[in-house]
């Protein structure tokens, strides 16, 4: 995660009309929307490294010990 934190204040000029006050808050639940889906795409992306690397650290090759084994004259399987 980042360590962003968007705060709720707005500052809203003198005067604005209504329009103006409604896109500002628009704009404002739109960034919040976007930080939190980046977040969550982000923990999934790290979620996602973290099991592809779980992956291939267990593959291990069913010949490897035969092969570490077979100088020593030890039979294979």
């Amino acid at each position: 995660m980042n360590a962003v934190v968007p705060t709720r204040t707005i500052t809203v000029p003198r005067g604005a009309s209504t329009i103006e006050r409604a896109s500002i808050r628009l704009a404002g639940a739109m960034t919040r929307w976007a930080m939190r889906r980046a977040e969550r795409r982000e923990d999934r992306r790290e979620r996602m490294l973290v099991a592809i690397q779980e992956q291939q650290t267990r593959k291990i090759d069913p010949h490897a010990t035969d092969h570490l084994l077979a100088p020593l004259g030890v039979r294979r399987r």
